[in-house]
């Protein structure tokens, strides 16, 4: 059974997160932790005013006290649907620092679950945020980014171009998440050379994919533009796919590895990304 960190924003709960924990948990055998994170310097905000920001600390206790509120009935409602669904679970508060107790979390978790839209912040409007970013960079763990809006998986894409990262990212997907018979899984490589139809180290990839899954599609693109390549491939896919990522660190210059093409991916494309870095 994996260990999954659920991370959750109990003044604003993600749905989204919450559908895919019980997804994950039932689907793939998952303990979920529900890790309800806190930040000293972000408070609650009106509803529906994404740029409210808290500047009159004369109001501080009835601040703190509605916002113990939100997230008492946060937590009632993640336990109240992971019980009902039969979910094995456990309930973290992580308080002070969001950042630094989700890395935390990292060192003794199989893998990070998140929604694309969580920011831990009310100035920060970017997409993916400065919280995101950071996470990605540094998370001990794999991490599935996920869309604001539920939709099962039916199809695994790799994204490959040759180098340890890749491989190491579909590694460490087939050991948390062994294929079912009812999921398809692509291989997926975009390249700019013109001339190969072969992937880098192909029979040695194909020894490692055909020990983990029956069935592979193999993919290759031919682009000057990797990035928007990935993004209209991935738009055009009539399936609900997820699609698995080398790593994303500061230190890469792959060019499956730049932080501008998962930032792309996860202001353009809608489907659950699984990154992963050694």
């Amino acid at each position: 059974m994996i260990k999954v960190i659920a991370a959750l924003d109990a003044l604003k709960l993600s749905e989204s997160t919450v559908d895919y924990s019980v997804y994950f948990a039932k689907e793939f055998n998952a303990h979920i932790v529900a890790a309800f994170l806190e930040e000293m310097v972000y408070h609650a905000r009106p509803e529906a005013d994404e740029d409210y920001v808290f500047t009159d600390w004369s109001q501080m206790d009835t601040l703190v006290k509605k916002e113990e509120q939100l997230r008492a009935v946060s937590k009632k409602n993640v336990q109240t649907r992971f019980e009902a669904e039969g979910v094995n679970y456990n309930i973290h508060r992580d308080k002070t620092f969001a950042l630094k107790s989700l890395l935390r979390e990292s060192h003794y978790s199989d893998m990070i679950l998140i929604d694309e839209n969580e920011k831990f912040s009310n100035w920060d409007s970017s997409k993916p945020s400065l919280f995101m970013k950071n996470l990605l960079s540094d998370a001990d763990c794999p991490v599935i980014v996920v869309p604001a809006e539920f939709k099962p998986i039916e199809k695994f894409v790799f994204a490959y171009d040759g180098s340890p990262s890749s491989v190491y990212a579909i590694r460490q997907f087939s050991y948390l998440f062994p294929a079912t018979p009812l999921k398809e899984v692509e291989i997926l490589m975009i390249t700019d050379d013109k001339h190969s139809n072969h992937f880098p180290n192909q029979h040695l990839l194909k020894e490692l994919l055909k020990r983990k899954y029956a069935t592979v599609l193999q993919s290759i693109i031919k682009s000057d533009h990797t990035d928007e390549a990935l993004v209209k491939h991935l738009q055009a896919e009539n399936k609900n796919c997820m699609l698995i990522l080398g790593a994303y660190q500061r230190s890469s210059f792959s060019r499956w590895l730049y932080q501008s093409i998962a930032d792309l991916l996860i202001a353009e494309v809608e489907i659950p990304l699984f990154i992963a870095h050694k």
